[in-house]
């Protein structure tokens, strides 16, 4: 049992026992009806503000609604603002946490009714609402540690609310005005609205004892009460099923088969049809085929992509190249730290400077996706930092720090970033610029690629590829207005640039998969691959012994409008090798027995990475503080026996002190 699961079943818990406390007081309709346009505003408190970050309304709201109607309604009120308001800004593992806050929000409103005896000045009721953000800062933070694994220490804790101080004082300003400017004036309102009713909490009625006049009024509480659960059912439980419904599988795979029949005879994938391949859209197409359930091992045309980059591993010295092949070997089932002799990990490690990969913000995100697909939680960490500096105030990222916001670098980041509240920016700068046509791009026009790499973003942020609309139209609307009929996926209207390119980064999004993406099923064991280099040429084969001649992929220059990692901007030429033997060949003559690139300089050790000859970065980061890294590391998991203790005791006390609570004020 996982501490995940254990705190789920404490706040479904609370809440369950929160909304049974407020149906068995048994409030009139007119109060249910209250409780239900409060909770509306609860909602609209947080949704009207959510261009301004971590500024909300929705805590005043439950407070007040507390201190006037009693903490049951108080309960009530916060329970569900947090609940529906998420239909809108994205549910979550989050939700029950920031349930069971506001819903405790509603129950302090309450208590601080009987602290001062119903008479309160704004200041009093500004600094309590002032202190409620602090808290519920402080309990969300909480919940990041707990639902989003790691390491359970105060150190890492600590780290978490330093990290949080921002958003923290920008909700406490934000309740100390709220209540200043309109707290008084809501609960005169609300106090006169009461007393109309003259209605107070009923005294709990024994289990069979006669419901008399109210059992129409209970029933109605119970509605909500029933109402409240199932919609929490149909939230979690349904999490799973509204993925894979937002999923458009049919169509991915009609694009992967697309992508099956554009492989060149090395094993590899060119950007168009009929091109030269390169490690970029190899590793891309790999990411593809892997999202629509296919083992790239099984796609093979002389050599399968892996042995394409298996092949050409020389060339494989870009940071960006090097990221994108340890996503590819995840799809395969390899290890990136044996690549042939090589430890791509160290050599991309080796390629960051301030935790960065040459100021750029896309190949840094990748490479934070390659960290962690094999679980280097502390490099992940370190570029990570980097990452969420260079968020742009307005939600976005360039394609550098400093540079002006776009869609496809804000989509590449939201495949890595892990923070809740710089997600939620990101999302709200994507649909501000989000095009009528459903689409996304960085100039006049929407393009596949731009809206891809957003809709990948949404998909690793666990809201799905239909999230944001416009105009009725949704990222995959757009996308699949570009479909042609044999499977593939246009740049744009009318445009087919980098056709494979754009194909596979749309099915990895049609697909609704995020980065890493593990090795599926392989359709049948090759015993041949076995002997081949996991895919590549069988040595000594002379039909391909000679091709290339050691030139490695070709220039290409990304269309306008996409900002996603190009490739190679210039060839790499060595010398020719001499071609392999037949059955016996060997590295540095003709590249592993004459596959092609042949050219291997027999001075140079094709396992050896140089880092780039134009940067100023320094090679060796300086490490980070022991406690912001704690924020990532893996932690152990406490046993069933022990989990099963913590959730007993917690959950005792939470209705102890509730009963306690309410003998000692007669609620």
């Amino acid at each position: 049992m996982s501490w995940q699961l254990v705190s789920v079943v404490v706040l479904m818990f609370a809440l369950g026992a929160g909304m049974l406390w407020y149906e068995r007081s048994r409030p009139p309709s007119q109060i249910v009806a209250l409780v239900a346009v409060l909770a509306a505003l609860a909602v609209a408190g947080r949704i009207v503000l959510a261009p301004i970050p971590n500024v909300v309304a929705t805590t005043d709201i439950v407070i007040i609604a507390g201190y006037v109607l009693g903490p049951a309604p108080g309960f009530a009120v916060g329970a569900l603002g947090g609940l529906v308001s998420n239909f809108w800004l994205g549910q979550g593992v989050w939700t029950p946490w920031q349930m069971v806050a506001w819903g405790m929000c509603g129950v302090a409103g309450g208590l601080l009714w009987h602290l001062t005896r119903g008479r309160i000045d704004r200041w009093t009721l500004a600094v309590f609402c002032g202190l409620a953000g602090v808290l519920f800062g402080a309990w969300m933070n909480l919940e990041t540690m707990v639902s989003f694994g790691g390491e359970m220490s105060l150190d890492r804790y600590l780290a978490l609310e330093v990290r949080a101080i921002p958003f923290d004082v920008a909700h406490m300003t934000g309740n100390i005005i709220f209540a200043l400017a309109a707290g008084p004036a809501m609960i005169a309102a609300l106090v006169r609205f009461r007393e109309r009713f003259q209605w107070r909490q009923a005294e709990v009625t024994p289990v069979g004892a006669p419901e008399g006049g109210s059992a129409g009024r209970n029933r109605t509480a119970t509605g909500v009460t029933l109402l409240v659960l199932g919609a929490l059912l149909f939230t979690f439980g349904g999490e799973t099923t509204q993925k894979a419904e937002a999923a458009y599988t049919g169509q991915a795979s009609s694009a992967a088969t697309w992508l099956r029949g554009q492989q060149n005879s090395d094993g590899g994938f060119a950007s168009m049809p009929g091109g030269s391949s390169s490690v970029n859209i190899t590793a891309r197409v790999m990411f593809a085929l892997a999202a629509t359930g296919i083992n790239p091992l099984d796609v093979k045309i002389n050599a399968t992509p892996y042995g394409y980059l298996v092949n050409n591993r020389q060339y494989i010295t870009k940071a960006s190249d090097i990221a994108l092949t340890i996503l590819a070997m995840k799809t395969v089932g390899q290890d990136p730290r044996d690549f042939k002799g090589r430890n791509l990990i160290e050599a991309l490690r080796n390629r960051r400077g301030n935790g960065s990969f040459g100021n750029d913000v896309n190949v840094t995100a990748f490479a934070v996706l390659a960290f962690r697909s094999v679980a280097a939680s502390k490099d992940a960490q370190y570029s990570l930092k980097w990452l969420y500096k260079a968020q742009n105030k307005n939600g976005g990222w360039g394609i550098a720090k400093g540079a002006t916001s776009d869609s496809d670098s804000t989509g590449a980041a939201l495949m890595a970033i892990t923070g809740k509240k710089q997600a939620n920016r990101a999302i709200g700068f994507l649909d501000g610029i989000q095009k009528s046509s459903g689409g996304f791009g960085n100039s006049g026009t929407a393009n596949a690629q731009s809206t891809g790499l957003v809709m990948q973003g949404l998909v690793a942020q666990g809201r799905g590829v239909n999230y944001l609309k416009k105009n009725g139209n949704t990222p995959a609307d757009y996308l699949l207005s570009l479909q042609q009929s044999d499977g593939s996926i246009f740049y744009a209207k009318n445009n087919d640039a980098t056709r494979i390119w754009v194909t596979a980064d749309s099915t990895t999004a049609l697909a609704g998969k995020a980065l890493p993406i593990a090795a599926p099923a392989r359709e049948k064991d090759d015993d041949a691959n076995n002997s081949n280099n996991n895919g590549g040429v069988t040595p000594g084969d002379n039909d391909n012994s000679s091709s290339n001649n050691g030139t490695s992929t070709p220039t290409y220059t990304p269309p306008p409008g996409s900002l996603a990692t190009p490739t190679d901007t210039s060839p790499n030429t060595g010398n020719t090798g001499n071609p392999g033997n037949t059955g016996n060949g060997n590295r540095n003559s003709g590249n592993n027995s004459g596959t092609g690139n042949n050219g291997d300089d027999p001075t140079v050790d094709p396992t050896t990475t140089e880092p780039p000859a134009d940067t100023s970065i320094p090679l060796v980061p300086v490490a980070p503080s022991n406690a912001v890294l704690a924020a990532s590391e893996a932690g152990p998991q406490p046993s069933p026996l022990i989990a099963t203790l913590i959730a007993l005791f917690v959950t005792g006390g939470l209705c102890g002190g509730t009963i306690l609570l309410a003998r000692r004020f007669n609620w």
